[in-house]
Formats: C-alpha cells, structure tokens, sequence
C-alpha cells in the first residue's frame, strides 16, 4: 500500500510540475554558459586592446564613466587581464532597485555598449527563477523544487531491484526495447545517472526559492562570524533586506579624492598580493564610512570563492579582511551555494555535466507522460472488460488469477474470463495479491496470466503473494493449471517470476 500510493504522488506530481521543472531545466542550462555565449557573440564588446597604453587611474575612469552617463558610479568591477573591460554600476535612479550596468575600456574610458544576446539571457534568468512571472512563478518554481528532491528520493524506492548490488540492473540502457517498455527503462536508467546531479540541484535552488531554507541553512552551517561583515558589523543574511527580503538600493555615492582611490588600490594590492585576479570597488553612501573590496585570486577554486576588505579611504588603513580560505567548512559552503548550483564548483566538467543534466529535463516530463497515457488506456480497456456478465465466484467457477505491472495482464485475465463465459463457463478473476491458501485449495481449474517486472521481479502487486505462498508447500492436488507468462526477451531472467510460480505449482 506504502509503494502504491508513492507511485501515485510521484506520477501526479510529474504530470503537473514536471513541466515547470522542464522550463527550468532547459533555461538553467542556457544561462549558465552566458558568459561564453556572450563572448562569441560579441568579441568587439567584450574584449578591449590595451594598444600600449596605461589603464586610467580609479578616480580618472569614473570621472569619464559619469561624464558620459550623467550619473554617479556606485561600484566598479576590474579585471587584471589585460583584455577584458571594466564594468560600472550606476546609482539606481529614484524609485529603481538596481542601477544600470554599463562596459567601459579601462584605458580610454570609453563605454562599449550592450552586448547582444544580453536580453535573451535576461529572459533564460527569469524563467528558470520564477517563469518570468514574478511572485507567484517563484512560488511554482520553489515548489517545483521541492517535488524535485521529491522524484529523486521517490524514483529511487520505486525502481529499487532485487540485485541492488548488479550495477547493471541500475545503469545499462537497452536500446532494442520498444514501447512502453522502452520509455520506462529510458525514464528509469535516465533517472538514474542524473539522480546526484538532481539532488544537489534541488538542494541547493531550494537556497534561493525559500528564506526559511536559506535561514536554516545559515543557522546550520554558519557559527555566528559569517553574519559579521569584515569590520566586525552586523550584517544581513544573504538575500535578506528591506521589501520581501530584497537588499535595499543604494541611494546616494560618497565623493572620494584621487589621493583616496590611490590610497584604497595601494592596500588592497598589499593585502591580495601578486595573485590578485579581479576585483570589485562598493562606494561608500557616505565620507567617513569604509570602502567595501570583494577581490578573487587567481587559484580561487571558483568565482565565489572572493574575499572581502574595508578600507579606510582617507588614511587606506585595513580596517577588516575577511578571507576565502580561512573560514570554517560551513561558512565556505554557504558562500558556495551558487558554484554547486551551476556545477561550477567542479570546474568545467562539473558544469557541463549540471549544464546536460538540466537539458534533458524535458525527457522525464515527456516519458513520464507517455507511461501514464499508456496506463489510462490499459485502465479504460481493464475498466470496459470487468463489465463483463457471468463473471462468477462460484466453487465451479474458473480462478483467472494476474499479477500485472503496467495493466496488460490484467486486460489479458479479464479477456480470458469474457471468453470462458462466451463457453458456457463459470470465471473469477483475483489478483495474486488477494489470494491465499483457501482461495487456492477451493479452486479445480486455475489459469495464472503473469507478468515479470524488470529482470525476474515479481509486480508490485504480487510480491505479498511471493513472500507469504511461494515458499511453502500446500496440498493441491485437485488444481488444474496452466501459466501464460509475459515478460521481456532482453533481461537475463526471462520471465523469472512467471517460472517460479510455474515449478510453485507444479
């Protein structure tokens, strides 16, 4: 009972949020390899010669930036590679949460304009947070999720085979299969491979769908120094902050002196050393408050993997430095959330693997229809034969007993007791699971229409049967019987169950 009515929650909630998740699977995967997509599309945006020249000072880029955008720069992102352009965040205007972000040359100051595709991987980024319909597509997406960590945990108790430990049984494919048969294994095996891949998925987007998982996990993983900003403030938990959560804009930029840009750039370069990969300026909203660096090194394990400094602009002392490397275990999974999301925690491999994994998302929605279609018809068809007169429990009466997986046994016995009352004959029909002892010693003439699950498995349904009859040795000798067993040719164990009640019998 517990197994059936895991089957029915996991293909109810297949039908209904496997679409989602297949919009989700398809846009994650996209805008995952923006920035490579991004950059073959735009080679002259997204890469600036250096033709011999000096990158501008700090104060000299922002003061071209602002020139040109009439308004103030509120943060500033540089690389150290000499090809790729500084990116510039502006002050949100009023009544905006999020400034613009524009592409500059760090040596002429120059803006570099929009790249394009940017719009399209806005759209891949919505649909896959919240479908492109703001709260409540988040509220679709984040229960999404759940049902996610759901078929995974589910999908494993329902195909668990009696040869745990044959791997075989768990990761091989065949190709030859057709039908109904084929669309399982390919739901199934599929399933099987991405299973990990699905789990750190799940687990880890239910981080950004919910705030009392993003809490919890904080609480958790975190001893109390993550929620402390490098200065020793009290900081906000990630994501958290005025309005449903959401960090409150900027409103106003701290004017700073070239002699403080100098200042801030002279330290961080002493505090990061010769490592120093890329590197990303917080203005300050007011004098005297400290300027906030976010800097990666160059053997950082991936693009989270940043570190944190305050700096006092007037005198370009370190007021805090907050490193990568020397938090706690849980304070450097937290701020790893998002790589293992993407798979970028892995490096390539790992992201190409999450990347195909999200991809054939749309599989699961579609096999996982098609076996359900498939049982409708099988029902409807089971549904119109039951209907069948003369159907009779009588101790004459013929015991037409199935054990069926997909219901096409089960259409089989019922046909069969159809025809034995076309004849003239009496005939029930029982499932295995229902038999027992007395209903077999009352029976004269028994015929058995058995199917075999997976490799020599009996049918859910008539493993009670197997597990409290087949072993034993009962006095049957007024049966009659014959077996009419279906199974698949390409398993190893043909039939399996089918045979076993077969030698049972005889």
């Amino acid at each position: 009972m517990f197994k059936k009515i895991i089957f029915q929650l996991h293909w109810f909630f297949g039908i209904s949020a496997g679409l989602v998740l297949a919009i989700m699977g398809v846009s994650g995967a996209l805008y995952s390899f923006q920035a490579e997509i991004l950059q073959a599309l735009n080679p002259e945006v997204l890469r600036v010669e250096p033709a011999g020249q000096a990158r501008l000072s700090l104060d000299q880029l922002i003061e071209r930036i602002e020139a040109a955008k009439g308004s103030q720069v509120a943060g500033l992102s540089l690389s150290e590679a000499p090809n790729e352009p500084a990116r510039a965040n502006m002050l949100p205007a009023p009544g905006q949460r999020r400034g613009e972000m524009v592409l500059v040359d760090p040596y002429s100051g120059e803006l570099l304009g929009e790249p394009k595709g940017t719009g399209f991987f806005m759209l891949m980024f919505q649909l896959h947070r919240w479908l492109a319909m703001g709260d409540f597509g988040k509220q679709l997406t984040g229960a999404s999720t759940i049902a996610l960590l759901f078929f995974c945990l589910s999908g494993l108790y329902l195909r668990w085979p009696r040869q745990a430990l044959n791997w075989r049984a768990w990761l091989t494919l065949n190709w030859a299969k057709k039908g109904r048969s084929f669309n399982w294994d390919l739901h199934a095996v599929t399933g099987t491979w991405v299973l990990l891949v699905y789990l750190l998925a799940a687990l880890t987007g239910l981080y950004f769908s919910y705030d009392w998982y993003r809490a919890g996990a904080t609480r958790l993983l975190s001893d109390g120094a993550a929620m402390q900003g490098p200065g020793g403030e009290r900081r906000a938990q990630p994501g958290r902050g005025e309005r449903g959560g959401r960090p409150a804009p900027q409103v106003s930029v701290a004017r700073l002196a070239a002699d403080d840009y100098q200042r801030i750039e002279a330290a961080l370069r002493e505090a990061a050393g010769e490592r120093l990969a890329s590197w990303n300026l917080r203005l300050p909203a007011a004098a005297g408050q400290p300027v906030q660096v976010n800097y990666l090194l160059d053997d950082a394990p991936h693009e989270r993997a940043g570190n944190m400094l305050s700096i006092d602009p007037v005198t370009g002392a370190v007021k805090g430095h907050r490193r990568y490397v020397d938090k706690p275990a849980g304070e450097q999974l937290l701020q790893s959330v998002y790589p293992l999301h993407t798979g970028e925690y892995f490096g390539l491999p790992g992201r190409l693997i999450m990347a195909v994994a999200s991809l054939i998302m749309p599989l699961f929605f579609i096999t996982g229809w098609l076996l359900y279609l498939d049982r409708r018809r099988k029902k409807r068809a089971v549904k119109a034969l039951r209907g069948t007169p003369g159907a009779d429990s009588g101790e004459d009466a013929w015991l037409i007993g199935f054990a069926s997986q997909s219901g096409f046994a089960e259409q089989l016995a019922w046909q069969t007791a159809g025809q034995l009352q076309s004849a003239g004959l009496a005939a029930r029909v029982e499932p295995l699971g229902r038999l027992d002892e007395e209903g077999l010693r009352t029976a004269r003439n028994a015929l058995f229409v058995v199917s075999t699950f997976g490799d020599g498995e009996a049918p859910d349904s008539a493993r009670g049967f197997e597990r409290k009859l087949l072993g034993r040795t009962l006095g049957l000798e007024q049966l009659s019987y014959a077996v009419l067993a279906l199974g698949d040719r390409q398993y190893q164990q043909f039939c399996g169950f089918a045979r076993r009640l077969h030698d049972w019998l005889g």
